[in-house]
């Protein structure tokens, strides 16, 4: 994934203000727009409430912006959850000690669990999909026009050349409105992984498989500029908004289609409904 990033983002993505963990004042400064869910899943009076997750890092290399993870390391380290894009740039790189990924019983037959422990969040992804240790956080872009998060999955790294066809996780919007906080981070998505200008499809809702999640569904949609032989020709973001205590928390599946194997809709609702809290 995905077609190459841009040199240069410039105003193409819109800055949100972070979410700070509840009952936390946000730090004094400017913030990294890419605060996002931390303790998802946490029961509280009145019911359940999804609030804010830990940032993840990003760098440049060789000019090129790319996914790093949260330890520092840069995604390459992370197997089939990393190539984020087509021009990825060889770099030389400190290996770190990898951290298991925890296994967790699926709720979607055939699927495995995506795990986010200090987030108390889990979903499912088919089995065949890469992921990440969950201390890890990915995603797109170079500062200040950045999007991504924790409980990263991947899959379909080098289907073509230098690129990975579906990546997924869990970020945040300060949005209240789901419907508006889905369309706005698949947008900004889009923008950022992709350098296009979307279309989105009608929002719709959708509900957890536990009964207790309640939010929208969303589609953006659009070319990807001079793909490279064998690589996609369109892009799909997917994106799944709940309510927070502050803002929305939205579950995001990027990924390049028209080619074989590619997430469609039924498929990115399967996982996405799948969101549920999580205990170690």
């Amino acid at each position: 994934m995905h077609g190459g990033f841009d040199r240069d983002m410039g105003d193409t993505a819109t800055r949100t203000t972070p979410i700070p963990p509840q009952g936390l004042s946000a730090p004094p400064g400017d913030h990294d727009d890419m605060a996002v869910a931390r303790e998802l899943y946490r029961p509280s009076s009145g019911g359940h409430r999804w609030i804010g997750l830990g940032m993840a890092v990003l760098a440049v290399l060789g000019g090129t912006a790319v996914a790093v993870l949260a330890d520092g390391s840069d995604a390459a380290e992370a197997d089939d959850a990393t190539g984020m894009v087509s021009a990825l740039t060889p770099s030389t790189r400190t290996r770190t000690t990898e951290q298991p990924v925890i296994s967790a019983p699926a709720v979607v037959p055939g699927y495995r669990a995506v795990v986010a422990p200090d987030s108390d969040a889990a979903y499912d992804v088919p089995a065949d999909w890469t992921i990440a240790p969950p201390d890890r956080s990915g995603g797109f872009g170079k500062p200040p026009n950045t999007i991504g998060g924790k409980g990263y999955a991947s899959e379909g790294k080098d289907y073509c050349p230098g690129s990975t066809r579906t990546v997924a996780f869990l970020t945040g919007s300060p949005t209240t409105d789901t419907t508006a906080a889905a369309l706005e981070v698949g947008a900004r998505a889009a923008r950022i992984a992709y350098l296009a200008d979307p279309t989105p499809t009608a929002p719709e809702p959708l509900h957890s498989l536990d009964g207790t999640q309640h939010g929208t569904f969303a589609e953006t949609r659009g070319l990807i500029r001079d793909p490279a032989p064998g690589c996609a020709p369109t892009f799909s973001i997917y994106t799944f908004a709940t309510p927070a205590d502050t803002g929305s928390l939205v579950m995001v599946i990027a990924a390049d289609t028209g080619v074989a194997k590619a997430v469609d809709p039924d498929t990115a609702k399967r996982i996405f409904t799948s969101i549920r809290p999580y205990k170690p």
